[in-house]
């Protein structure tokens, strides 16, 4: 509908109506004001009959029982293209019989073609608002048309009753959802909430159980009865096997444990014995001026393979030993112990170092099950006119460093290693000394030392080192060189042992030291004879002299009438223990023994005899 007409259109409306009745068109342009008042007499005349207001009582019942806008006929005049209101069964009654609306477009072309049921339609007029529209044809008894009913239906209200509904319908459904969550919340919360949480704290108290109770006793965990019948249960039966699993690496793991502490307490004691073995007492021979020696051995491991030993030969010369054996840890320091023991035996006054060590060597060679060899240079100094002599068994070549010379590789044969082949023969060489020249030893764990990126330190820095503290004394001199090792080397793992060894001759013995050497010597055994051969009485003692030319020796002959006595009998004294620790005598008859060449005893004819060879 766009427009209501006005009371005087309605009035003129039914007026046509009624003249279309009689037969008659009025002037509309002429009609007056008692004209309009006919018509709207004879307009209410018309709906006052019985029929219009019993149709009007009617439409009003059906309008309040399905709670429409409106409800109302029309009758729809296809001339004027205006649908004129009969009757209004709506509360308000806006629309007085007569009255007309235009036409909504499309209704006219329905009519034209016999169609007088509308479908419903949507309108939003500024008169009645928001509504949607529907008409059915009111037919006569023959099938023809009388009127068309109209039910109007307001949007506004069916827009707030779907809100309405849409929040009731929002409403349920938030309420069955929290249901739901609620019903799903307590289904998790039995299901898997709360067995986790059962298998969580018996989790947390597994360490505490084995505290308190102590090893495997039951915990929590094995007292876990969970039945879910899904992953829950698959993981807590997971849960107490792996606490079986856990005690039982547990044990063992205490086992491994108690077991390795065991063997490094033993290492620890090993690595002592081992260090013992070493000299390590500095100044080692405080009361000596001719020369000064310094050393040090660091193990890789607890123990090591490298080793290094100085020791006096006689009172005129001084014996130094470095080497490595091949491998590392307890078997290296095994073979180590063996291989110091045999070559100090061995190295006896008088003896060519190359015959030392093919004796060595062999000996080396026959139990030597595990593979292993040593790499090995000893050195003898004549303390009286500086020669030295050495041999070398596949070690290192040492750097000698002499007065405006600085130090240098001293070059020379390196012979086969030392258990590596029987048969082998190792000869020996020799250098002269002057006072104050250096002879520095190492084992390769000092050039061949790694910094973290794996480079080496290398000869050409080795060789700098030494020059830089060339004037300093063997100690210091050693551990400049470990600093700088050190610093070389910096976070990185130690990975071979690393010996060092300086021997610096001042200066020769003088013909005094010699000759004390020879006095202390006849002393001692006048003194053996005195002790042991008459004592508590007295008894004449003989002494001869003799001059052999070849080779140049002298041989003094010791000749008593005493008791049977063989001062070579006696074990030699363990010189590696303490003074407090060694037993007593035997120490003087030791001291011959390694300052002469030969010594010999014979008990002929009641005389006690005692030969004495040096060489000259």
């Amino acid at each position: 509908m766009r427009e209501k007409l006005s009371y005087r259109e309605a009035a003129l409306q039914v007026y046509r109506e009624i003249c279309r009745e009689e037969g008659g068109a009025p002037d509309f342009d002429a009609f007056s004001q008692a004209d309009w008042d006919a018509y709207y007499a004879r307009y209410m005349e018309v709906t006052a009959t019985e029929d219009y207001q019993s149709v009007l009582q009617r439409l009003q019942e059906i309008a309040l029982a399905n709670d429409v806008a409106s409800i109302y006929v029309c009758y729809i005049d296809l001339e004027t293209d205006k649908a004129v209101y009969i009757v209004d069964g709506s509360e308000t009654g806006a629309c007085l019989m007569g009255t007309c609306d235009n036409l909504e477009p499309g209704v006219r072309s329905l009519m034209e073609q016999d169609i007088w049921e509308f479908p419903a339609y949507i309108t939003d007029y500024e008169n009645y608002g928001w509504l949607c529209s529907a008409a059915a044809p009111i037919l006569d008894g023959q099938g023809g048309l009388i009127a068309n009913a109209y039910v109007d239906i307001s949007m506004d209200e069916v827009a707030a009753n779907s809100r309405e509904f849409l929040f009731r319908l929002a409403g349920i459904l938030a309420a069955a959802a929290c249901v739901m969550i609620a019903a799903m919340i307590a289904a998790v919360n039995r299901t898997i909430v709360s067995p986790v949480n059962v298998l969580a704290k018996a989790a947390e108290s597994f360490v505490s159980d084995r505290e308190e109770h102590g090893g495997d006793t039951e915990t929590a965990i094995s007292r876990l009865h969970i039945t879910t019948g899904d992953e829950i249960q698959h993981l807590a039966e997971s849960v107490q096997k792996m606490e079986t699993e856990i005690n039982e690496y547990i044990r063992n793991l205490t086992a491994v444990t108690a077991e390795k502490e065991r063997i490094g307490a033993e290492l620890d004691v090993a690595r002592h014995i081992q260090s013992s073995m070493l000299p390590c007492i500095f100044p080692a021979f405080p009361d000596r001026l001719e020369f000064d020696i310094y050393a040090s051995m660091d193990p890789a491991r607890e123990v090591g393979g490298d080793f290094y030993d100085f020791f006096m030969v006689d009172q005129r010369h001084l014996a130094v030993v470095v080497a490595d054996v091949s491998g590392k840890g307890v078997p290296a320091a095994l073979f180590m112990v063996i291989g110091k023991t045999l070559i100090k035996d061995h190295t006896q006054p008088g003896e060519d170092l190359g015959q030392v060590f093919t004796k060595v060597n062999e000996l080396l060679c026959e139990s030597n099950s595990e593979g292993l060899f040593i790499t090995a240079f000893e050195g003898v100094l004549d303390l009286a006119t500086g020669d030295f002599t050495y041999v070398n068994a596949g070690h290192e070549i040492p750097y000698l460093y002499r007065k405006g010379e600085g130090f240098v590789p001293h070059k020379i044969c390196p012979g086969f290693v030392l258990a590596g082949m029987e048969g082998m023969k190792y000869h020996a060489g020799s250098i002269r000394l002057q006072e104050g020249d250096k002879i520095f030893q190492y084992t390769d764990g000092v050039t061949e030392a790694m910094d973290q990126a794996g480079s080496l330190y290398g000869s050409q820095r080795f060789v700098e080192v030494l020059n830089r503290f060339q004037d300093k004394e063997p100690e210091a001199l050693l551990k400049a060189v470990k600093e700088d090792i050190n610093a070389f080397v910096g976070q990185a793992q130690q990975f071979d042992d690393i010996t060092m060894l300086c021997l610096e001759f001042r200066k020769k013995m003088g013909e005094e030291g010699a000759a004390l050497m020879k006095e202390l010597t006849i002393d001692e055994l006048f003194g053996n004879i005195a002790h042991y051969a008459y004592r508590p009485q007295v008894g004449p003692a003989t002494v001869r002299v003799e001059v052999l030319r070849e080779p140049l020796a002298v041989v003094i002959t010791f000749i008593d009438h005493g008791v049977p006595y063989d001062p070579l009998a006696k074990s030699d004294p363990d010189i590696t223990l303490p003074a407090e620790q060694r037993e007593v005598g035997g120490l003087g008859i030791y001291i011959v023994k390694k300052s002469m060449d030969e010594i010999t005893y014979e008990y002929k004819n009641g005389q006690n005899i005692l030969r004495i060879k040096k060489r000259l």
